[in-house]
């Protein structure tokens, strides 16, 4: 686990605000600052009764409200690194000119003591909503103590030794004041740069010049008006406040300015890369689409649970965001895996699994090409590691396992256990409760779990709330088809006259068997004779005990069992399947077919307990160019699979059959019968089919069953 805090290191007044984890290097250099900073300070606090009048006390003491209210005028910039910008931030104000004047015209010690106090106040003040810590205020005061008495011992030994004048005389030359005040702005520039690019550079453990170099050269002709500010105002105010207004407030204005309009171009080239990122992220769902197919309703599920656990154990904003990012991409990597395997229903070989282990690492090489500002990678390389250290592709275990990672294999394993899939059944909430707690310790983070477990509730409402809300698409869509034209296009050297996956069909017999089919059904006006015709013919071509044919109801968003031949065939008519249910839904969903797995993951528990005895299935989508009209569904308790020669000859048969309903007429049609042999069910109401019925535009669906 990493751990993480929020510090603030202010200057110029360049404020970093950052969450990272401390090293204990870092951690020292942080307490080293901190004890010398706010010796220096207290140093100084106690020197100015001995040293001032009451007067001249009460003036400096009213200097401390005038010093906070400039430091409000603020503009904050998040901090670059490399070509990207983090979530650390860092402020600029025109402090550092007052602190300088007050160098200038009282000495060192009252710009110690005020710079102490508006460093700690205003950290404290940018972090006391999200975060308080006294040990980062602490640090900061110490931190703009240092900085302001090395600016300040700068500018008294420049006024001494370069032009022959000390502090206490009030009539310096602008020459003395304009050098000298330019070198203590510099001072303090490299002093507060200086230990802000140490405690970043410990703590990421990288070079300091290099940390200093991508972190703050850009913004170095920022702090040259440090010195000028000072030099204006103090001559401004040697004269009145009128002319401290008319000279020193255009100036005062124009940096103010100059400083917003920078900040208004960085803010827009972030708006640009974020939106640069965006796309890249909708680009590769796009990709994972493709290959696994997912859906919206999942993705926003499992950000909702994994922000939400991520925000009660302290996670940084850069966390969340890379949560979020990972609910989406954290398959990513299922790309460099065959496709066999991943729509494979039983269980894997070994050396299937070991290719199956690598979609992890594939996804991190992936990702890591892209520069996200957030940090996805190790959720994504690490989301399969497991808290016992039994887990790929690196066997971490407990802490070492990067805390997002483990947020995100709670929250989805959780989520996708509640979903239906083509081999296995939805568990219930207490199912999947009780599964998740089963592993906790072992699989899971006990901590992990315990969070989600508890404040489960409120994430369910924050999910309900997006009900009504439009969802996010994620940049998951429908894969676009080839159109007719395109399907009719062949390969510059040729088709094979023989392909290896065809090549169970080229035989004569099963070639006539098909013809058979085709004139069989040819031409029949009636959907219930064509459907009986149909599915005579198939059993002599394709073995099943059982076979059912499912049509689409147009309008009204179900699909009806209207056809069922062999075994257990009444049982089955009349049944409505909704998109997505069972086996026969999941391919009505998906247009595609899907065999070889447990009939009764097919249907409910009170039909499927008919086809204990069954052992394998077949199911293939009925497809026209006006969309799916339907499903055929096949059941055996003879075979211990489909293998590619039956799928090839049920393929042909079901498009033969597509064929034959798009091309029935517009004429009337009596009710349909639901037909099993040697019976009739008429259902209650009687539904009527049509050819209008049967060319709708292609409905479109969203798998809600991969994982």
């Amino acid at each position: 686990m990493l751990g993480f805090d929020q510090y603030s290191f202010c200057r110029h007044k360049v404020r970093i605000m950052t969450k990272s984890k401390f090293n204990g290097k870092s951690r020292a250099f942080q307490i080293a600052v901190s004890a010398v900073g706010i010796s220096v300070w207290l140093g100084a606090a106690a020197s100015l009764p001995f040293i001032f009048t009451t007067r001249e006390l009460l003036i400096i003491i009213a200097l401390f409200p005038l010093t906070c209210l400039v430091g409000l005028f603020s503009h904050t910039f998040k901090l670059p690194e490399g070509i990207r910008f983090t979530d650390d931030r860092f402020t600029f104000t025109l402090v550092d000119s007052m602190v300088l004047l007050v160098a200038l015209w009282y000495g060192p010690l009252p710009a110690i003591f005020i710079h102490g106090i508006e460093g700690y106040s205003s950290s404290w003040r940018i972090h006391r909503v999200k975060q308080y810590d006294v040990v980062r205020d602490l640090f900061s005061s110490g931190m703009m103590s240092l900085a302001t008495a090395s600016a300040a011992l700068a500018l008294k030994f420049m006024m001494y030794y370069g032009f022959n004048q000390t502090l206490s005389n009030s009539d310096h030359s602008l020459v003395a004041v304009a050098a000298s005040l330019l070198v203590a702005s510099l001072i303090h520039n490299i002093v507060n740069m200086g230990l802000v690019s140490t405690i970043i550079a410990l703590r990421y453990e990288h070079s300091i010049l290099t940390t200093w170099k991508q972190n703050f050269l850009w913004v170095a002709p920022m702090f040259l008006p440090t010195g000028t500010a000072a030099t204006v105002l103090y001559y401004s105010l040697r004269h009145d406040l009128v002319i401290t207004t008319i000279v020193g407030g255009p100036i005062l204005i124009a940096i103010y300015l100059g400083h917003r309009q920078y900040r208004n171009s960085v803010s827009q080239r972030i708006s640009i890369m974020e939106k640069g990122h965006r796309e890249t992220i909708e680009a590769l769902a796009v990709t994972i689409n493709a290959k696994d197919e997912v859906t919206h309703e999942h993705v926003l599920r499992v950000q909702i649970y994994a922000a939400g656990v991520a925000r009660l154990l302290g996670c940084s904003d850069t966390e969340i965001e890379a949560l979020r990012a990972g609910a989406l991409l954290h398959d990513i990597g299922k790309i460099a895996v065959p496709d066999y395997i991943l729509n494979k229903p039983g269980k894997l070989t070994a050396s299937e699994f070991e290719k199956m282990k690598m979609h992890t690492i594939a996804g991190a090489q992936i990702l890591g090409r892209v520069e996200f500002p957030y940090p996805i990678v190790p959720v994504v390389r690490h989301h399969h590691e497991r808290w016992d250290g039994n887990g790929y592709p690196d066997g971490l275990a407990n802490e070492n396992i990067p805390l997002t990672a483990r947020i995100l294999s709670v929250v989805d394993c959780f989520d996708a256990v509640r979903e239906d899939r083509q081999y296995r059944r939805a568990l219930t909430r207490e199912e999947a409760i009780d599964l998740i707690m089963q592993g906790s310790g072992t699989q899971y983070d006990p901590r992990v779990v315990g969070v989600f477990i508890t404040h489960l509730p409120e994430f369910e409402a924050e999910i309900l709330a997006h009900k009504g809300a439009p969802a996010p698409t994620f940049g998951i869509e429908q894969m676009e088809q080839l159109s007719d034209a395109a399907r009719l296009v062949a390969p510059a050297a040729g088709l094979a006259e023989v392909d290896e996956e065809s090549a169970g069909t080229s035989d004569d017999g099963q070639i006539k068997a098909l013809d058979v089919l085709r004139n069989a059904t040819k031409g029949i006006p009636d959907i219930n004779d064509l459907l009986e015709a149909f599915t005579r013919h198939l059993g002599e071509m394709v073995p099943f005990e059982t076979c059912s044919v499912t049509l689409v109801i147009p309008g009204v968003g179900e699909n009806l069992v209207t056809h069922a031949a062999g075994e257990h065939g009444p049982s089955l008519v009349g049944r409505k399947i909704t998109f997505g249910e069972g086996v026969t839904g999941w391919t009505l969903a998906n247009l595609k077919p899907f065999c070889n797995t447990d009939p009764k993951l097919d249907f409910p528990p009170s039909i499927a307990a008919k086809f204990a005895g069954y052992r394998t299935l077949a199911c293939f989508p009925i497809l026209a160019k006006g969309g799916v009209l339907g499903a055929v569904s096949l059941y055996s308790s003879s075979l211990g699979a489909y293998d590619k020669d039956h799928q090839n000859v049920l393929d042909k048969a079901v498009a033969i059959l597509a064929t034959a309903l798009s091309a029935i007429t517009d004429d009337p049609q009596p009710p349909i019968r639901l037909i099993v042999e040697h019976e009739t069910v008429v259902p209650e109401p009687v539904t009527k089919y049509n050819s209008a019925s049967l060319t709708l535009p292609r409905t479109q669906f969203e798998s809600d069953l991969t994982h």
